[in-house]
């Protein structure tokens, strides 16, 4: 587990690691989700070919 910091206009940085397991890159959207117990779940949609 790593540990990052929000800065004061909302902006988290994700670990280069996961930055690359997840193949993202600048301008990629995330899809986010906050579950009961306070969890956020994070993730890559999929690319939608052909669009």
């Amino acid at each position: 587990m790593a540990i990052t910091k929000m800065d004061a206009n909302g902006k988290v940085q994700l670990p280069l690691y996961i930055r690359y397991k997840l193949d993202l890159n600048a301008s990629d959207k995330l899809a986010i989700d906050q579950l009961g117990d306070g969890t956020i779940i994070i993730k890559k949609p999929a690319s939608r070919l052909g669009l």
